[in-house]
């Protein structure tokens, strides 16, 4: 006969949390200023952009390559799958070696044997590996950001936050110089793939260091179990579009992050419209760290205090300042205040769908909340990077892709200041059934 052991009472997690807090506290922000030394090397947003331009690969594929993170979000499903149980910092650490694993192979062959492959087979296999490296980190990202939730009390969770992205950027900023010298030493395309080797490479290192230190307490859902692992998704999902709070944020949200895949071409406009070279490009990603690390503090103490609607209308009008600045962009210092803001919303957005969602559905995990989160908004932000691409191929212009994405970003300010609502206001919408007579 199979017996259950009775669910752990909310003190006894609080007291478990709280005895583990300083291991955790530690591993985690270690993580983060390792991880932080690899992004000026291989950060996705700006180098890979920037590599494929190099390559000559047209605006819709790389839109396209753009577009994966959202095109793969279904496989933080398995991630949520993969969670179950006591070993949810084994299993992401595996993953996470795995994805840059991969692109370390990629990397070795570009890198040794580069006489090989032609510039379009080139742009493909990367595109290949990159695809291998999004997936296995997709699915263990659900996982460590339901290990960073679970284990930190709700009242810190944005002081966390804050003080990931400023360790983080304390790490990679010094590295700027190095990615900026790599970038400066060999001729392009090449200094891209070495600096791919080299950022892939810290990447694995900073994973296998943080498996040793994270003690983790996995949560334990308020909902009864459904018979089958589809079927447990398939009624989470229905709480979850049973919630008007959350069907009206997740919208919204999800607007905010069309416009932000919209604003990443601004590396592509700069690299072909003001002819910004490769070394200054290393230099964004300097700007992605130091956004992160200062405003990252901001954004944390904002939503303690204040709120997570907060934050998705302060993502709103950043991005608003963002389209506004690269339509008038003509020197690197423009494109660098564009990038900034881009910067900002991007190291924010998982922050804000994952612990709004837990505010407004706190009986299902944080994992499950990221997945379903992101499933939900799959149809329209995977498709909003490859049509911005491909109105740029057929027009020329990236002003028309910016102006839209002003629109939309407009558009979700109004809904975050006048529609969402969270619980800390006490002002929830509620839907009550109505006898009929």
């Amino acid at each position: 006969m199979r017996t259950t052991s009775p669910a752990r009472s909310p003190r006894s997690a609080a007291a478990t949390i709280k005895k583990n807090l300083p291991r955790n506290v530690t591993g985690i922000l270690l993580f983060e200023f390792t991880w932080g030394l690899g992004i000026p090397l291989g950060l996705f947003a700006s180098m890979v952009p920037a590599y494929l331009s190099a390559l000559g690969s047209s605006k819709s594929f790389i839109g396209l390559a753009n577009a994966l993170w959202t095109l793969l979000v279904p496989l933080q499903l398995l991630g949520s799958r993969l969670s179950s149980g006591r070993r949810r910092v084994r299993t992401w650490s595996a993953l996470y070696v795995g994805a840059t694993g991969i692109r370390l192979i990629y990397d070795v062959f570009a890198v040794f044997v580069p006489g090989i492959w032609t510039p379009g087979s080139s742009a493909g296999l990367f595109v290949v590996a990159c695809v291998g490296y999004i997936g296995l980190y997709v699915t263990g990202q659900s996982i460590y950001m339901g290990i960073v939730t679970d284990n930190i009390p709700e009242r810190r969770r944005g002081w966390l936050f804050g003080m990931r992205m400023l360790c983080m950027g304390v790490g990679g900023i010094g590295m700027g110089f190095a990615a900026s010298w790599i970038l400066h030493h060999w001729e392009s395309p090449f200094n891209y793939r070495v600096s791919f080797l080299a950022g892939d490479t810290i990447w694995t290192l900073s994973t296998i260091i943080t498996l040793f230190l994270l003690r983790d307490r996995p949560h334990e859902s308020a909902l009864p179990a459904a018979s089958g692992y589809l079927r447990a998704l398939y009624e989470k999902l229905r709480v979850l579009l049973a919630n008007p709070n959350y069907r009206i944020f997740i919208f919204f949200h999800g607007l905010n992050i069309v416009a932000l895949a919209m604003s990443g071409f601004i590396v592509p406009y700069a690299r072909e419209k003001l002819g910004v070279s490769d070394q200054l490009i290393a230099w964004l990603s300097v700007l992605f760290l130091a956004s992160g690390a200062v405003f990252g503090i901001v954004l944390g103490r904002l939503a303690d205090r204040v709120g997570y609607r907060s934050v998705g209308a302060v993502q709103s009008v950043l991005l608003l300042f963002h389209f506004a600045v690269a339509l008038g962009a003509r020197s690197f210092l423009a494109v660098s205040v564009a990038y900034t803001l881009y910067s900002i919303v991007n190291i924010s957005s998982a922050f804000v769908l994952v612990n709004m969602s837990v505010e407004l559905c706190p009986s299902i995990s944080a994992i499950d909340l990221t997945a379903l989160g992101g499933l939900l908004l799959l149809p329209v932000v995977g498709a909003a990077s490859p049509i911005a691409g491909r109105i740029i191929d057929a027009t020329g212009s990236y002003a028309a892709v910016f102006y839209m994405g002003a629109a939309i970003a407009a558009v979700a300010l109004l809904g975050f200041v006048l529609l969402v609502r969270e619980p800390r206001t006490g002002r929830l919408l509620e839907t009550r059934q109505i006898e009929m007579r």
